[in-house]
């Protein structure tokens, strides 16, 4: 697996993410028929509605970029939601990414455990990218902390 331009893979990453993960908030409201001949009250769209993110939660999410071969990454990363700091551990063959639901990334931690490849971290909030690594090839952990 090899790519090239790290900051267009963290976009479709993290596209795929808001896709797949389900970020509804661009759902139309109740009553808000803009798609013709459709109404948005049925109980699919209710369902999707009630899915809808919090007050002031966003889907974050750690990308990883993988030039080369092989890798295997592991670190952690501690974000808050509700006010709260949850820690998640991370690991990972041949990268991607995790997303999760929150407020703000307060800190990350990544590494190579083993492979040939050289990667980066991005970690992002909501559609802003708040931290872009430089392409690590050695088994130095990558630190991210939000500042205060």
């Amino acid at each position: 697996m090899k790519h090239t331009n790290g900051k267009a893979f963290a976009l479709v990453v993290c596209s795929l993410v808001l896709v797949l993960g389900g970020a509804l908030t661009a759902l139309p409201a109740p009553g808000d028929v803009s798609t013709p001949g459709r109404s948005t009250h049925d109980s699919k769209t209710q369902t999707l509605q009630s899915r809808n993110l919090g007050t002031g939660e966003k889907l974050l999410a750690v990308v990883v970029n993988v030039t080369g071969k092989t890798i295997r990454v592991k670190g952690y990363c501690v974000y808050v939601k509700d006010g709260r700091e949850v820690r998640k551990e991370l690991e990972k063959d041949n990268a991607w990414g995790w997303s999760f639901r929150g407020e703000y990334v307060k800190e990350m931690e990544m590494r190579k455990v083993s492979g040939d490849a050289s990667f980066k971290v991005f970690v992002m909030e909501g559609n802003d990218t708040v931290f872009e690594s430089p392409s690590v090839s050695s088994f130095e952990p990558v630190r991210y902390s939000r500042k205060k």
